[in-house]
């Protein structure tokens, strides 16, 4: 095997800083959370290794007792390489790790998972995580114009109601009595019991004998808007009436005589509004759908328009899909490729479902429908039967494997999660600490496994994890001295791509080795990449796989114009911008450069934009080779345990003709597991540009007048936390 050079700039292990724009807005925005200063006496932010501190000390509590002696050892090899900067997590291990993780459920630490009935993926996309559905004919089994008449009330004396608006739970009371025919249910203050109301109104939908009758869901006892939420660090709740008029909307499904997938994609699309509306969490959703069903065409159109835009949605396909050069798989083709290039979406893609990692070990269908229960969810008896049904339809499928939203980790379409952590080999100071980081990372996500959780079965079965990458470019400049175009070169970069393979075997081996000791399955899936858009930005690194999608830019984020700090902004010399299409707002310049602008790259830096469609899938394919299958020792690939790479692939669609697009996706997108690919947006005609690119002057131009002030911090809004894909936002 090649030695790898050495590194162009030695590294060092240290308490890195975020970076000192971008990295700390975002970080307050989404990661760190005010404690109060012992010196001081006054509140203010965490730091970065106090980040590091909490996370490493709640994951290494999850040992078990007899292992209590390794904790401490655990827990320094984990905080060390978090202040450093080479090991990441996820966002959900930095918002939620703490010495409390021990005691909560593991959905809150997920990022990803699948759902089969929309009580559970509401309560999943509640918890943070990004969820995945199948909306194969087979797979929807109610039929909601069954569902009941559904109505909400509230107490009259809760703060969040209205006269004139909601109906009270007394007039409610004097209204319908509690005859036959009417059932009450009194929602709990809880995401629990959040999901409960949901599952009520779904079983007896399925049930197919409460048409006619009346469900009362009385919100008397949700917490009103603003109180704080102790499990989300004491955020503000959003009240109850975003569920209660998300069930008002669930409601107008019935008698609109849709087929039931539709209908389903219908209902989940208003309950992830209701999530992205409640403000500290996220909605991000997955659709499919088979090549091979009859209501493909019509999946394929129903988000023209602009409709249904809580989910990405995806054809499922497999090799049959590919060889057919006529009939219905020519048909689905052409819609796929002609809503994806005209609407100039990208929507929807393409999922290559014989390529997803199937392992069915252990895997007995769960046919009892018991596959979701946790300490706290149980779920109704009736409840359990439709799970089952579905569980049985499942099983009878060739592929049972689905994404979840951004595409890099293979779940069981009937549910499952991946947790995943990030490494950062560009931070690590030699491809030893490397090693030991992936390693640590590898241990830490097995341990958040053994959480309790809806789907314990599953994650009992499959164990699976998500060890990823990110800054990959930065290392491969640092440390080997390569850009994109080098990496592209098998040959020529041979030394950077058998490390990437060395990596991936470390995460096998001690996968392997630490699952025996814990006398836990081995993981089924091991590696990924994902999006890493929020993450990679703590440090200004490029985001997963992905190319930097511009050298220097100016970051315009909106405030009311009365706000205070744009007055402090405008004197401190930041661009400012009065907007006029949005009325009372005003947009602040914040100058923005990369990290990977920074290391010496100049002319050798290669961004999103110039690169070609048919590099960026040959970038994807050697990812695969190397990082998510592996090739042992000797060349020969290893077992595939890999999950997937995220991956959006830009194009312009001035220089990119139709012609053109249909050939590149028929040429290549059959080769890789996943890969969305979308048209690079043409932003200029819009007043309001959340990121607009500028020269290298003109970026120190706007460096030169700002006047440093250490009290006034960079700011960020959400369009910024974004994925590339636009899959989950925040």
């Amino acid at each position: 095997m090649t030695q790898p050079a050495l590194p162009k700039k030695q590294m060092r292990f240290c308490e890195r800083k975020l970076d000192g724009g971008m990295g700390k807005a975002v970080a307050r925005r989404t990661y760190l959370r005010r404690v109060m200063d012992e010196k001081t006496g006054r509140e203010r932010w965490e730091t970065w290794p106090e980040v590091a501190h909490r996370v490493a000390e709640g994951n290494t509590l999850l040992l078990p007792k007899k292992y209590q002696h390794e904790k401490e050892p655990e827990y320094q090899i984990l905080r060390k390489h978090i202040a450093n900067g080479s090991i990441l997590m996820s966002g959900r291990h930095l918002q939620h790790g703490d010495e409390t993780q021990p005691g909560r459920n593991m959905e809150v630490f997920t990022n990803c998972s699948t759902a089969s009935a929309s009580y559970i993926l509401f309560y999943l996309l509640m918890n943070g995580s990004g969820v995945g559905r199948a909306y194969d004919d087979d797979m929807c089994v109610v039929d909601w114009d069954n569902m009941p008449n559904v109505r909400c009330v509230i107490a009259g004396d809760h703060p969040d109601f209205e006269w004139g608006v909601d109906e009270s739970a007394r007039d409610a009371k004097h209204k319908y009595g509690k005859n036959n025919g009417i059932k009450w249910f009194e929602v709990p203050d809880t995401r629990e019991g959040w999901a409960q109301a949901i599952e009520l109104i779904e079983v007896m939908a399925y049930e197919k004998k409460f048409e006619k009758e009346m469900l009362i869901l009385d919100f008397s006892k949700v917490r009103p808007k603003g109180a704080p939420i102790k499990g989300m660090q004491n955020r503000p709740s959003s009240g109850p009436k975003p569920l209660m008029n998300a069930i008002k909307r669930l409601s107008t499904i019935k008698g609109a005589h849709m087929p039931p997938w539709k209908q389903t994609l219908f209902a989940d699309h208003y309950l992830a509004e209701c999530v992205l509306v409640g403000g500290a969490r996220r909605s991000a959703r997955m659709a499919t759908k088979s090549w091979t069903d009859p209501g493909v065409i019509d999946f394929i159109n129903i988000k023209r328009g602009g409709f249904l835009w809580s989910a990405n949605n995806s054809v499922t396909v497999d090799e049959k899909f590919w060889k057919q050069r006529f009939g219905h798989a020519q048909r689905v083709l052409k819609a796929i490729t002609g809503a994806s290039y005209h609407d100039g979406t990208g929507e929807p893609g393409f999922i290559n479902q014989h390529r997803l990692v199937q392992n069915d070990a252990g895997f007995a269908g769960y046919q009892d429908g018991k596959y979701a229960e946790s300490q706290k969810y149980k779920p109704l008896k009736q409840t359990r039967k439709m799970l089952g049904h579905v569980a049985r339809i499942a099983q009878a499928k060739i592929y049972q494997q689905i994404p979840n939203p951004c595409g890099e980790i293979t779940l069981n379409m009937l549910g499952g999660y991946c947790v995943i952590g990030d490494v950062v080999p560009y931070f690590a100071p030699t491809i030893d600490d490397a090693e030991e980081a992936v390693r640590a990372v590898t241990r830490a996500l097995i341990r958040v496994n053994t959480m309790d959780c809806l789907y314990h079965r599953e994650v009992k079965r499959t164990n699976r994890i998500g060890v990823g990458l990110t800054g990959i470019h930065e290392f491969a400049w640092n440390m080997f001295g390569y850009n994109f175009r080098d990496l592209v070169n098998e040959e020529k970069s041979q030394d950077f791509w058998q490390t990437l393979a060395r990596l991936k075997r470390a995460v096998v081996d001690e996968a392997t080795k630490y699952s025996q000791k814990m006398k836990v399955v081995v993981p089924h899936t091991n590696t990924t990449i994902k999006p890493s858009g929020t993450i990679s930005k703590l440090f200004a690194l490029t985001e997963g796989a992905h190319l930097p999608s511009m050298r220097e830019y100016i970051r315009w984020v909106q405030y009311r114009s009365d706000d205070p700090q744009v007055e402090k902004y405008r004197k401190k010399g930041y661009p400012i911008k009065q907007l006029k299409s949005y009325e009372g707002s005003t947009a602040i310049g914040f100058p923005t450069q990369p990290l990977i602008c920074r290391i010496g790259m100049d002319s050798q830096l290669v961004t999103a934009v110039e690169a070609t469609p048919a590099e960026q899938y040959k970038w994807l394919m050697l990812l695969e080779k190397y990082w998510i299958v592996g090739i042992d020792e000797s060349g020969q690939p290893l077992e595939d345990t890999g999950n997937q790479v995220s991956y959006t692939l830009k194009y312009d669609p001035k220089k990119v003709g139709f012609r053109q697009f249909n050939q590149m996706v028929k040429q290549y997108q059959s080769q890789v597991k996943c890969c969305s690919v979308m048209p690079q947006q043409d932003a200029t005609a819009y007043e309001y540009q959340p990121e607009q690119p500028v020269t290298i002057s003109q970026f120190m131009k706007v460096i030169s007048e700002i006047e440093a002030d250490e009290e006034l911090h960079e700011d960020i809004d959400w369009v910024h936390l974004q994925c590339e894909s636009g899959a989950c936002p925040i």
